[in-house]
């Protein structure tokens, strides 16, 4: 499980501008975001490919809406007005794999794997939330973003000692 650090309070402290009826959240861990957006919005649900995550989040929310699979391959038929993630990001470390901070080779993968995930279950005026790192390569993220249709737009910025976290919003 990934426990919260600086870049998951930085978007818990984001998420709790958005309103709606439908939340989702990809790579829920500890719940703290889940349990942010219930606040906002009436139905939220979580899902993690870490089972011992969503047992914990279980025990922290009380909720039902977690769902044990990879990304969002197990939701079908359901549109969210906001999709929420805070994916591993950082560039693959061959010398120590930890699957909750490496997001592949260039950092970004992970991200697109999610992404190509959600784009089905956006609404028409929905938003995807994402975390991104200085220290992975962005450009290649975007590249998928407009390959999509989709537009990007930089909600918030964050200078951490050793990279820069950035918060971006995509929409149809």
């Amino acid at each position: 499980m990934y426990l919260p650090s600086d870049d998951s309070i930085f978007l818990c402290n984001t998420v709790n501008h958005y309103h709606g009826q439908q939340a989702l959240e990809i790579g829920t861990s500890s719940g703290i975001i889940l349990k942010e957006l219930s606040k906002n919005f009436r139905i939220v649900i979580g899902t993690d490919i870490d089972f011992d995550s969503l047992k914990h989040s279980q025990t922290v929310l009380k909720s039902n809406g977690l769902i044990c699979c990879d990304a969002a391959s197990a939701i079908h038929n359901i549109v969210f007005d906001l999709i929420v993630t805070n994916p591993p990001y950082l560039p693959d470390n061959p010398n120590h794999v930890d699957r909750t901070l490496d997001g592949g080779p260039t950092g970004i993968e992970v991200s697109i794997h999610i992404l190509s995930s959600v784009l089905d279950k956006l609404s028409e005026k929905g938003k995807i939330l994402m975390v991104v790192s200085s220290l992975s390569e962005k450009k290649k993220l975007e590249d998928f973003i407009f390959e999509n249709n989709l537009v990007i737009k930089q909600i918030a910025q964050k200078k951490l000692f050793y990279e820069s976290l950035e918060i971006i919003e995509i929409s149809r």
